[in-house]
């Protein structure tokens, strides 16, 4: 598979659980140590040579454009705007940004905040289509994978949708950092959703949309996280946590 030169960055979410810092500004702008997720995020991506980042924007959208602009460093800025983020989850969002989308392509939560030496594993490891997960911890909560042989991802559990006697003890924590060939994404993701979308009207988490696409076989792989930092940033207590461990 060719590395993708494309990334996508789903922020149009209001981010409710972060109030009152997201009364007056978008969830992808809180700062840890100084850096927001957002700009973070671009960092990395414009230092491995992405050439265009796709940011799906809603709530508070024009100061994002502002804080961001058209261009970071020598990588293209692109906005999609979902108008309907108020009632919508990001699924609706990536529809968005990837029904004209014809390409290899890096699929990022604004909600994460990770060091640069995660993203360059992951770039350089050889599986075609995968997705970063961590190994289980109790401090970890909300989606989780089960892996097969070589990887294999069989299940995408969200956290509202575990079954009754569900163990975390043997799965895996989803990272939200996605990694996609053109293949995969024209045949199997655009497909299902687009499904999801017409049937749900978009409501429905990504994870729903994954965990049909590895239900029916398709072949998407595990990349786990070993020592690098990586924190996924909910609500205040998250963003006190991340301030320690992104502080030296």
């Amino acid at each position: 598979m060719t590395k993708p030169k494309k990334a996508i960055i789903l922020i149009a979410g209001m981010g409710t659980r972060l109030k009152p810092f997201t009364d007056t500004n978008p969830k992808c702008l809180v700062k840890i140590n100084g850096c927001s997720i957002l700009v973070n995020a671009l960092n990395h991506l414009n230092a491995f040579g992405i050439i265009e980042t796709i940011l799906v924007v809603g709530y508070l959208k024009e100061k994002i454009k502002k804080t961001i602009g058209d261009a970071w460093g020598k990588m293209k800025i692109t906005y999609v705007d979902n108008d309907l983020y108020h009632q919508t989850n990001n699924s609706y969002s990536l529809w968005l940004a990837v029904k004209d989308l014809d390409e290899a392509v890096l699929i990022l939560e604004g909600d994460v905040f990770f060091e640069r030496q995660l993203l360059a594993n992951f770039l350089q490891d050889k599986k075609t289509n995968s997705s970063i997960v961590q190994a289980y911890d109790p401090s970890l909560d909300g989606t989780f994978v089960a892996l097969g042989e070589r990887e294999k991802i069989l299940q995408v559990i969200h956290k509202n949708d575990r079954p009754e006697n569900f163990t975390l003890e043997d799965k895996f924590k989803t990272v939200n950092l996605h990694k996609l060939s053109r293949l995969f994404l024209r045949k199997h993701l655009l497909p299902t959703l687009e499904k999801h979308v017409r049937q749900k009207e978009g409501t429905e988490p990504i994870e729903f949309i994954l965990n049909e696409i590895v239900r029916k076989q398709k072949n998407l792989y595990a990349f786990r996280v070993n020592r690098e930092k990586w924190f996924e940033i909910d609500d205040g207590s998250d963003l006190e946590k991340a301030q320690i461990i992104f502080n030296n």
